[in-house]
């Protein structure tokens, strides 16, 4: 996993060791412009306020959301550890800290289409953890195409073993719009479905699509972003299901 190198803060060590995360295993710092986009938004901003002062202002007040125009926010970290995270969310002050045994993590990826053109692809990943502890991490951090996948891993080593033991025993696990059981699946207004009648499981274009067996079709296709621990959800169904989904 590439990563920033980094020295942890004397809070953020103190905290890795509080909540016993382990080793670390990534840092990533804000995304930054690149030059020429820098240069445009000086330029904008010198025009706006000349020409346009409250708009000017404005325009001022979002890019010291940015990283490239505020100390505060270039200094925000994501910290990847062995057990958990530690993370300064794009919005606001603050430190959170979450362990991969206890969190919910959303996913959400979503490309952007202008005029029939592919653009940029946005990344947002929601952990909720016990009581008040949550964060969004977008792709304000660099990289998420190597932390996001890496969360979903590290969830998935922390969960997945106590997930599949609690559902072989009898207990219904919830992962958000789906449920797992020992007899099968049940996704939020399709009902229940045997894993004798699971073909594969398919993710493509933000959503998990379930086949079914016997040429009977999709029978349902969930929103990823609706599902919690994703990659948990994929591994407990693969070894449930029969034959076993294509992942």
């Amino acid at each position: 996993m590439a990563a920033a190198p980094t020295t942890l803060s004397s809070e953020a060590a103190e905290l890795a060791s509080s909540h016993q995360l382990g080793a670390l295993e990534g840092t990533f710092t804000p995304k930054r412009l690149n030059k020429a986009l820098f240069a445009v938004y000086i330029l904008t901003t010198l025009h706006l306020l000349v020409m346009f002062v409250i708009p000017g202002l404005l325009f001022l007040w979002w890019l010291r959301r940015t990283p490239d125009f505020s100390r505060r926010q270039a200094a925000k970290r994501l910290h990847l550890f062995e057990n958990g995270m530690i993370v300064h969310p794009e919005s606001g002050d603050g430190t959170v800290v979450i362990r991969w045994d206890s969190v919910r993590l959303y996913q959400d990826i979503t490309q952007k289409v202008i005029n029939g053109i592919p653009g940029p692809t946005e990344y947002a990943y929601s952990a909720v953890g016990p009581g008040r502890a949550s964060a969004r991490i977008t792709h304000f951090y660099e990289g998420p195409e190597s932390w996001g996948p890496h969360m979903q891993q590290a969830v998935l080593r922390a969960q997945g073993p106590a997930v599949l033991e609690s559902v072989l025993a009898g207990e219904t696990v919830n992962l958000g719009a789906v449920s797992l059981s020992r007899t099968g699946l049940t996704a939020r207004g399709k009902g229940h479905l045997p894993w004798s009648g699971v073909q594969e499981i398919q993710v493509a274009a933000g959503r998990v699509h379930v086949m079914g067996t016997g040429g009977s079709g999709q029978w349902c296709s969930v929103a990823v972003s609706d599902i919690a621990n994703l990659h948990v959800l994929l591994a407990v169904a693969q070894h449930l299901a029969a034959p076993g989904p294509s992942v």
